[in-house]
């Protein structure tokens, strides 16, 4: 039987568009053709996105969410301009939510309503909930999509296999641009970066807090303004942008996100390691305590390809010039972001005479993609 729905990657996006395609009753298969990004990601979720995650876990358990407070800084020789509904905080406050700033010098801290889900948990639990609701799970090299007379009709595997579906998602974040190119296609907006951040080992953070640091207030801490976004909108600039941040890790915690651009737009080879190490180490100097300064260099570090998108909006529906093809990538705030539109694009391509136009209202696609 050709599953009704075939996703391409396995990560939040992926994960979450083939839970509520199933939960329609779609037939669904779900492919993950590399490490996603989504381990080594904050989780941070808007209140606005809550109740979307709530849905979530009544419907398939416990997938990670947890209260957490956000922390947004700036640095001594910085002007804020401090976002509505933000608490300002005096210096006792904001190291008493995030110790490690105890020797920050900050400029001020404001606190921001806010959630996570911790991703390991995600990582793990989101697996099952896709066994429970019946998506087929496979991890495979893919070569490219299969396309015949302008109709997709699924992908093929660098083994040979061929993989039928009546439809077929892009969800694989900096892989989906190598696919799309596997059948003459490329979007403009669609580019990809590098990122890295360091893993602050659970023992270090247990002999600085003079205790578990996994018994520590769950807190967030971003800079006021991301450097990276502002990095992604321009078509040139620094190859390498660093943005100073913390965030909870399972029992641990991770530190930064060392940004590495590629130039041309859409070219771009794996970043010297040790390039975006040094690029955190400095990050770092203005956040994390002198004592943890030496431990940075011997640090385990994550680094993963990521999608984004050049105008800032998210890449979701379908292709016009290809049926049977969408795209659910290049997301910023995905953890605020995916859980909502999952359902919407799942009912726009299971049922597309009553959802397409909901799909078209969000402004994210289909007239952001030209007709190639």
């Amino acid at each position: 039987m050709i599953p009704d729905l075939l996703v391409v990657g396995a990560g939040l996006a992926g994960g979450l568009l083939a839970l509520e395609a199933a939960d329609r009753g779609a037939k669904v298969r779900i492919i993950s053709t590399a490490p996603m990004a989504t381990p080594i990601s904050y989780g941070g979720v808007q209140l606005a996105a809550l109740e979307q995650w709530q849905r979530l876990e009544k419907r398939h358990g416990f997938l990670g969410l947890e209260p957490a407070e956000l922390l947004l800084y700036w640095l001594e020789d910085q002007k804020p301009n401090i976002p509505p509904g933000a608490q300002r905080l005096e210096p006792s406050q904001w190291r008493g939510l995030e110790p490690l700033l105890v020797d920050a010098p900050l400029g001020g801290v404001v606190a921001m309503p806010y959630a996570r889900v911790d991703p390991l948990v995600l990582t793990e639990k989101l697996t099952k909930a896709l066994a429970a609701a019946g998506v087929q799970q496979r991890n495979l090299l893919l070569q490219g999509l299969l396309l015949e007379e302008g109709v997709v009709r699924g992908c093929k595997t660098k083994a040979g296999e061929e993989i039928l579906a009546q439809h077929t998602v892009l969800a694989a974040g900096a892989a989906t641009a190598p696919l799309l190119a596997s059948i003459g296609c490329s979007l403009p907006l669609l580019d990809c970066s590098w990122a890295a951040l360091l893993q602050l080992e659970a023992g270090l953070l247990d002999d600085f807090f003079c205790g578990q640091a996994s018994d520590q207030p769950k807190a967030i801490v971003m800079p006021m303004e991301l450097k990276r976004m502002e990095r992604e909108r321009s078509t040139s600039g620094a190859q390498l942008i660093c943005d100073g941040g913390i965030a909870p890790w399972g029992k641990a915690k991770v530190f930064g996100q060392a940004s590495f651009f590629g130039e041309p737009i859409g070219h771009i080879d794996k970043p010297n390691p040790a390039v975006m190490r040094a690029g955190l180490k400095e990050a770092a100097k203005s956040l994390l305590p002198q004592q943890l300064w030496p431990s940075l260099a011997e640090l385990p570090m994550a680094l993963q390809p990521v999608a984004f998108s050049r105008d800032g909006l998210a890449l979701v529906g379908p292709i016009s010039r290809f049926k049977g093809l969408s795209v659910f990538t290049a997301f910023s705030a995905a953890f605020s972001l995916v859980p909502g539109l999952a359902p919407v694009l799942a009912a726009a391509i299971l049922d597309p005479k009553r959802s397409m136009e909901a799909l078209s209202n969000l402004e994210l696609l289909p007239e952001r993609l030209p007709a190639i």
